[in-house]
This record gives structure tokens, C-alpha cells and sequence, in this order.
């Protein structure tokens, strides 16, 4: 079954707003320069397919720039990585992982003979423009208004949450899609970089949000315990978002299951919960252990 494109300005991308960000660092990351076609075209996800097909904005040629032979394949791929990441990847957590990546062809481009000078010498500029914007962003976040940036960052995350922005979600997907917003933002990008006390209190402050908002979104108190299958509830309605838990989903791709199980049950229709989840829970509880594993993950560091 063909399922439409997925468009940037689509209501589920001003939404979950991270997923611009996440998808420029699959799409880096599926280069692939040693086999005879890119392998941006992998199939991670049926989202991440229509994401890509909704960006390109180009249709059939970008698709078909993009699954040319080795060198006209790979020069495409790399163009099109340069105007996703200057146009869309905002976050130190985005532009460092592409330039990650960027490093990484560049290592694996010098082991075959394949390719032009002109290629190499556009990869060494990619690789140039990302570590001038990581520099710049990390100058930025050692700056004392950068604070202010986190500070808004994190109002208006909860203020969309409030505002019912992701009544589409369950009441978990809910904390975990306000989450990994602010990791792909400016308050990720703080707690990244940044180790102290500060830290600490952004991350217990988001954590208390959270369970502020999960009270009011349930009608209860902080320490009022239920079961998985009421946190774990989608809405139904004319009104949710068809692509919301699928979005979602895509967003937990990167979290493995065994090491993050309370983000696997939050983005995903589970019909057995993990060991390690608590059949009966509370706001605190939940909140807690999300903030845990979303904001101190390997990938993370």
C-alpha cells in the first residue's frame, strides 16, 4: 500500500518539530560510498521513507539524483545533506552527529579510487561549514544568555503541551515527545556540553513540568498510581493526528529497547510490557525514569 509523502510543513512536524532534525542525521548516516547505489533510500521506517519523499520537494528527479550510479549518487547525496543541514539542522546534537558522519566518508572515501577531486573537495567543504557551525554553537552555549535560550526552550516545549498540542499522543508519548523536543533543542544542547549544578536543575526542573503536567492531563496527583494500559492509551477521535504515533515510533528508533524501556512502551503499542516497567505507576515515576534515559543515553554524550 503507497502512503503520501510526508510534507515539512505538515501539522505533525510543527508538532514534533525534532523530526526535521532527526531525519537530516538518517539521511547522513544511510551514504553509504562503498557500494554501487546511495543507500539513503533504506527502508528504517515507512515514516522516515515518506519524510524523506515529502522534503526532497522535488519528486521524481531528486529521487532519481539520489539512486544514480556510484560518484553522481554520491556528489547528489552530499548536496542535497548540505541544503538539509543548512536549512533545517539547527541543534548542536544535529549538525554534530552529521558532521560525524561527514568525517566518516571522508575516511572511507580515501580507501577507494572511485571518486573525482572535485568530489573529495566538497566533502572537505561540508565537513569545513559543519565544524564552523559546532564551534559556533558551542561559543554560543558558553555564553551567559544562552541560559535565557534554555529557559524559553523549555517554556515553550511545556507550553505546547499544555496547550494540547499532543492530545494525539498517550500520556506517555506525550512526556516523551515534550523530551525529545528539548533534546534536539537548545536545552539539549546545554546539557550537553555543559556538566555542573546548572545542569542538574534544568533537568529536575523539565522532570518537575512533566509531572505537573501529567497530573493535570490525568486528574490526579503526583504520587496517585495507574496502570500501564491508562499511560499507555492513544486517543481516539476525529481529531488525532494520523501520523502522530508513527511519528513517534520513528523518534524512538534510536533508543535501544533493553536500555530504554520506558521510552520503547511510551512511543510504541506494546501488548506485553517489558520486565522492567511497572505494571502500576505514578507521575513521578514515569517522569523520572524518562528524563533518565532520554538525557543520559550513550548516544546522547
Amino acid at each position: 500500500m503507497n502512503y503520501p509523502a510526508i510534507p515539512k510543513d505538515a501539522e505533525i512536524c510543527r508538532v514534533l518539530t525534532c523530526l526535521h532534525q532527526k531525519f537530516i542525521v538518517d539521511f547522513a548516516n544511510g551514504i553509504d560510498v562503498a557500494r554501487d547505489h546511495q543507500r539513503v533510500q533504506r527502508e528504517r521506517s515507512g515514516f522516515y521513507a515518506r519524510l524523506r519523499d515529502g522534503l526532497s520537494g522535488k519528486g521524481a528527479r531528486r529521487q532519481a539524483e539520489i539512486n544514480a550510479p556510484l560518484i553522481d549518487g554520491v556528489e547528489a547525496s552530499l548536496h542535497w545533506l548540505t541544503e538539509l543541514t543548512e536549512s533545517l539542522a539547527h541543534s548542536h546534537l544535529a549538525i554534530a552527529r552529521v558532521n560525524e558522519r561527514v568525517n566518516s566518508i571522508k575516511q572511507e572515501m580515501a580507501t577507494l579510487a572511485n571518486y573525482s577531486f572535485e568530489t573529495r573537495q566538497g566533502l572537505q567543504e561540508v565537513a569545513q561549514r559543519l565544524n564552523n557551525r559546532c564551534d559556533k554553537i558551542e561559543e554560543e552555549v558558553a555564553r551567559i544568555d544562552f541560559v535565557q535560550r534554555v529557559q524559553r526552550n523549555l517554556s515553550a516545549v511545556f507550553a505546547r503541551w499544555e496547550g494540547g498540542r499532543f492530545e494525539s499522543l498517550s500520556p506517555a508519548g506525550r512526556c516523551f515527545a515534550a523530551l525529545e523536543e528539548l533534546r534536539w533543542g537548545d536545552f539539549g544542547d546545554y546539557c550537553r556540553i555543559h556538566t555542573g549544578q546548572e545542569r542538574q536543575q534544568f533537568l529536575q526542573e523539565a522532570t518537575n513540568r512533566a509531572i505537573a503536567q501529567l497530573k493535570r492531563d490525568l486528574q490526579s496527583t503526583a504520587s496517585e498510581r495507574f496502570g500501564a494500559t491508562l499511560w499507555l492509551k492513544p486517543p481516539a477521535g476525529e481529531s488525532t493526528l494520523p501520523n502522530a504515533a508513527e511519528a513517534l515510533a520513528y523518534l524512538a528508533e534510536e533508543y535501544p529497547p533493553q536500555q530504554n524501556p520506558f521510552v520503547f512502551v511510551s512511543a510504541h503499542a506494546v501488548e506485553q510490557l517489558p520486565l522492567h516497567v511497572p505494571r502500576i505507576m505514578s507521575a513521578t515515576r514515569l517522569s523520572e525514569t524518562l528524563v533518565e534515559e532520554v538525557f543520559t543515553r550513550d548516544i546522547y554524550a
